[in-house]
């Protein structure tokens, strides 16, 4: 181990790994003979040897001497790298050098008084607000800035009542200090309190922010007046307070807002809104948008069509431009012809959410685009529109080559099937004769659309077993008691699947004449068929139905046995929670775990009869789960069998539970 003087010596040599290595050898020496050589590293030239100068005495346990020494560094103006290392180190303290930063506030240099006041923000320990709004009224205006910063910075709302006290003082940029605290802070405080600054033109901007993070209803004629306002700057500032003050009130008076910016409609400042969507800034471009959108203003169709690119802004500028209404939609058919495709991706998609009529010819035109995004989109636009007129051409598009353009016809005539029932019926046979599996699936969702069992029931018996799942499900769907023969029969399918959406399917029709064939799929080979048999059964209800599945839980076991006991428990009443006890005596913990929460619902009798088996159970999650529930359902009662429980337990984790539960009655 190196002596000091040798690590002193070192500490000046002119290779930047000596120095560094000299500092980690301070580490080994008392503080008391190494803090001036500490010191001297913190102001080395080398940002590696400063920064290894800080951790190496951060590691160290210091004493007051040393904190108090440290902030002494910070009137080292000649050195800044010296005077940075002494923040960081006083930062890196934290609260553990507050008190003697307190008493440094006074400092008779103004700049120590500052940095001390930054460190205090920084660090964020409220015991330095009292200092902080002393140092308010500092007579030099940079640390009276600095303490209102770092009361910001702090947020604590016990600084409010002193940062409204200092707007009336100081100059504009002490003004501009404490509206950017009290911004931080985000306390609410009264209009009144800004009204005599808001005519201050170096303090609009400022003033604005503050009213949309604290500012109440009494704050909206001005930040109106303010996005109108000739300023470029104080009319951005304006518009994302008035989104932020929005976003806060009650709807009560968000609504008033609304109101207020749709009477903007048709006045030169909305011109002015839109220039500033050319913006960099994110969040003035969003409160710009979110405002156009409020305005509804015609002039802003285009422009918010562009805001569409940005996938962060589209849902925005897509809800303006909607409401703009058919004059809305008029501007964008103007713009239709010289937009590129993913503009006319757009204003298809808002045409179609608008119902817009007037757009049929140019969807016509749009369904033979080379553009795949731009034929879906028209395709489902016409579908949401109603235009039958269009029936020719989306059915052409069937064949698309594009799956996505496909799906998008299927579901534009699914959605005209009940006006233009004789073409779409037309195309629901074709797709029936189809080759593709595909097609006839597609065939059995459009038969499901215009309600034709009897075509469905025929579709039941297809060869794939895609295609008898769809009009499985499609049957269901129409919930109509004269499909459950059908579905019954579907309940013995070879597929698993499509005895699934089968046995689903009953469900939703909840027809007592499912019950049987129902009961009959409790025995099916498929677990999954026997749970969707059991929900169904569920629905339906009944003694039979709990005879069923009495009769189940004695050769059911895992997934089955698990849906068995939800069944009973939304089934409710004595008998059902009789049934569900059995789940206790399971060998699955999961089985265990499902009967206990589902039992818990209902009260603490099932708790004496099986206190002692689940205590004893061999999986420690089942044992664990008991003991919450003991301590749930009954309170301090559980306390003493926690306790003799806890003598027997030999697994760590339980044992914790148990210390856990028992400590809150202690």
């Amino acid at each position: 181990m190196d002596d000091l003087e040798t690590i002193g010596k070192k500490l000046n040599a002119p290779d930047e790994e000596e120095r560094r290595l000299a500092v980690i050898g301070l580490a080994r020496h008392p503080l008391g003979k190494t803090r001036e050589l500490f010191f001297t590293a913190m102001g080395d030239g080398s940002w590696r040897v400063r920064k290894e100068a800080v951790n190496t005495l951060l590691s160290i346990s210091l004493d007051d001497a040393s904190v108090d020494g440290l902030i002494g560094l910070l009137a080292s103006s000649e050195n800044a790298g010296l005077r940075n290392s002494a923040v960081e180190a006083l930062e890196r303290l934290e609260s553990r050098g507050v008190p003697l930063l307190l008493g440094r506030l006074r400092d008779p240099d103004q700049d120590v008084r500052k940095f001390v006041a930054d460190i205090l923000g920084n660090i964020g320990d409220r015991s330095a607000i009292p200092a902080l709004v002393e140092a308010l009224r500092d007579p030099d205006a940079n640390v009276s800035a600095a303490a209102a910063e770092n009361l910001g910075k702090i947020g604590d709302p016990r600084a409010v009542a002193a940062l409204v006290e200092a707007l009336g003082t100081g100059d504009v940029w002490f003004r501009y200090s404490v509206l950017g605290a009290l911004t931080r802070i985000g306390e609410p405080v009264p209009f009144a309190v800004f009204a005599p600054l808001v005519s201050d033109v170096l303090l609009k901007r400022p003033v604005f922010e503050c009213l949309g993070a604290v500012g109440d209803r009494d704050a909206v004629a001005v930040l109106m007046q303010g996005v109108q306002d000739r300023v470029r700057a104080v009319r951005e500032a304006a518009a994302c307070a008035l989104v932020c003050l929005r976003g806060r009130l009650p709807a009560v008076y968000a609504r008033e807002v609304d109101d207020l910016l749709a009477g903007l409609r048709g006045k030169p400042c909305v011109e002015e809104l839109i220039a500033s969507l050319d913006t960099t800034e994110r969040p003035v471009r969003e409160a710009i948008v979110g405002l156009l959108a409020l305005i509804g203003d015609e002039r802003a169709a285009l422009p918010l069509l562009e805001g569409c690119r940005d996938e962060r802004l589209r849902r925005l500028c897509l809800q303006g431009v909607r409401s703009m209404g058919e004059g809305g939609m008029t501007a964008l058919l103007a713009a239709f012809s010289d937009a590129d495709d993913e503009e006319k991706t757009f204003i298809i998609h808002l045409w179609g959410e608008m119902g817009f009529g007037g757009a049929a010819p140019y969807l016509g035109a749009a369904m033979a685009s080379s553009r795949y995004t731009v034929r879906r989109a028209a395709v489902v636009a016409a579908g949401k529109i109603g235009l039958t007129g269009l029936l020719d051409q989306i059915g052409a598009l069937l064949d698309d080559s594009d799956p996505d353009v496909r799906e998008g016809a299927v579901d534009a005539l699914v959605r005209l099937a009940p006006t233009g029932r004789e073409k779409v019926a037309a195309v629901a046979r074709m797709l029936a004769a189809s080759p593709s599996p595909d097609g006839r699936r597609d065939a059995a969702r459009l038969y499901a659309a215009l309600s034709d069992p009897e075509r469905l029931a025929l579709m039941v018996k297809d060869e794939s077993a895609l295609v008898r799942r769809s009009a499985v499900a499609a049957l269901a769907g129409l919930r109509l008691p004269e499909c459950l023969g059908n579905l019954a029969m579907a309940l013995v399918d070879e597929d698993p699947d499509v005895r699934i959406a089968a046995a689903t399917g009953i469900g939703e029709i909840q027809g007592e004449g499912g019950v049987e064939p129902l009961v009959l799929s409790l025995n099916d080979e498929d677990p999954w068929v026997r749970c969707a048999a059991l929900r169904s059964l569920g629905k339906i209800g009944g003694e039979r139905v709990l005879d069923a599945i009495e009769d189940l839980l004695g050769k059911a076991d895992g997934v089955v046995l698990i849906t068995a006991l939800e069944t009973l428990a939304g089934f409710g009443g004595d008998r059902a929670l009789l049934l569900v006890r059995r789940g206790l005596e399971s060998d699955d913990e999961e089985v265990v775990k499902g009967a206990i929460d589902i039992l818990s619902h209902s009260g603490s009798a099932w708790i004496g009869e099986y206190r002692e088996r689940l205590l004893r159970h061999p999986h420690w999650d089942v044992r664990c789960t008991t003991v919450r529930a003991m301590a749930h359902l009954l309170g301090e009662e559980a306390a003493v069998h926690l306790r003799k429980a806890l003598e027997t337990e030999q697994d760590e984790l339980v044992r914790g539970e148990i210390r856990d539960l028992l400590g809150r009655w202690q």
